[in-house]
C-alpha cells in the first residue's frame, strides 16, 4: 500500500501569519512523509508533530501559548490502531510533549501522565529541560494581562471564555494522521491549550478518544473549541462512523464531524485516514493550515 500522510496546524481564524503557518505545516508533512517511506506511521506521525511543535507560528511546543500565570502548559497524545496509545497533560519544560506522550505509550503501563508527574517522567526519561515561552508569546500574555487588571481572577476565568466565544482569540493545535506502507495507522495531536488558559484546564488534545483516536478502521486529530470536542468524543465518534457506516470513507465522516460540532455552535476542524486509506478532512472555521500527502 502507498504511504499517506495528512497534518494539520489548526482551525483558526484567518491571521496575518497564515502563510508561514501553512509553509511549515507544509515542511512539517513532507517531512513526515520521508520518514514514512522508511519507517512506521507512528514514527512519521511523531516526527511531522516535533517539526510541528518547533514553530513559532503555531500553537504546540515553542508556539505554546502562556497561561493565565505565564506558564505554558502543554498537551499531547499519540495513538496507534492496535489501540495502543499515550498521552501527557499539563506538562511543562520540555520541547516536545508528543515525544513524551508516545514514551509514555512505549515504556510505562499508563495511557496519560498529568502534571508534575508528567515533566519528573520526561526528565527521568532523558527529555532535557527547556523552557518553551518565546518573547512574541510573553509579550501577548503581557498586552492580555493589562486588559483583565481591573478584574479578579473568577471573572477573568469567564471573560476568557467570552472572547472565545466572541472569536477574539484563535483556537489552535497541531496534528498528524499517516498510514504506512504496510496499512498501519497512527495519529497524534499537540497543543498549548487557550490563549491565556485557565490553570488546571484540561482541553480535548491529550484525551483519548476526543482529540486523538485510532483503530483499524482509521485514525483522526481534532483541532478546535476543546470543550465541545471533548462532551462529543468526537474522535472516537469520527471512528465509529467508519467502522458502521462500511459506504463510506474518510472525507465523509470527516464531514459528519464537522456536523457534530455544528449541533454545539462549536469552530474546529478534523483531519482523518481510514483503512483503505483514504484522506479526509473538514473544518467550520475561515482557516485551517493543512496538507496531506497521497
Amino acid at each position: 500500500m502507498k504511504p499517506k500522510i495528512i497534518v494539520h496546524g489548526g482551525a483558526s481564524r484567518s491571521s496575518n501569519d497564515e502563510p508561514d503557518r501553512k509553509k511549515d505545516v507544509i515542511n512539517a508533512c513532507k517531512i513526515g512523509y520521508e520518514v514514512l517511506l522508511e519507517k512506521d506511521a507512528v514514527e512519521a506521525v511523531e516526527i511531522a508533530i516535533r517539526n510541528l511543535e518547533a514553530s513559532a507560528f503555531l500553537n504546540a511546543g515553542v508556539g505554546s501559548y502562556l497561561q493565565l500565570d505565564g506558564r505554558v502548559r502543554m498537551d499531547a497524545s499519540i495513538m496507534k490502531d492496535d489501540l495502543s496509545a499515550g498521552a501527557v497533560i499539563g506538562i511543562e519544560d520540555v520541547e516536545h510533549p508528543i515525544s513524551v506522550a508516545r514514551r509514555v505509550m512505549e515504556s510505562t503501563q499508563h495511557v496519560i501522565l498529568s502534571g508534575r508527574l508528567a515533566t519528573e517522567f520526561a526528565h527521568s526519561e532523558g527529555f532535557p529541560r527547556y523552557d518553551p515561552r518565546t518573547r512574541p508569546k510573553v509579550n501577548l500574555w503581557m498586552e492580555i494581562m493589562e486588559e483583565f487588571r481591573q478584574k479578579t481572577t473568577y471573572e477573568q476565568i469567564f471573560h476568557v471564555d467570552q472572547y472565545l466565544k466572541e472569536g477574539r482569540f484563535t483556537l489552535g493545535t497541531v496534528g498528524c494522521v499517516a498510514m504506512d506502507s504496510n496499512g498501519r495507522i497512527a495519529a497524534g495531536t499537540s497543543t498549548g491549550g487557550l490563549k491565556m488558559n485557565v490553570p488546571g484546564r484540561v482541553g480535548d488534545s491529550g484525551i483519548i478518544g476526543a482529540g486523538t483516536y485510532c483503530s483499524k478502521y482509521g485514525g483522526v486529530s481534532c483541532t478546535g473549541y476543546g470543550e465541545k470536542i471533548l462532551v462529543l468524543s468526537l474522535g472516537k465518534q469520527v471512528v465509529n462512523y467508519l467502522k458502521f457506516r462500511e459506504s463510506t470513507n474518510a472525507m465523509g465522516a470527516a464531514e459528519y464531524g464537522i456536523e457534530e460540532l455544528n449541533s454545539l455552535h462549536a469552530h474546529g476542524g478534523i483531519i482523518c485516514i481510514d483503512k483503505q486509506g483514504n484522506i479526509g478532512y473538514g473544518h467550520n472555521t475561515k482557516a485551517m493550515a493543512m496538507h496531506f500527502i497521497e
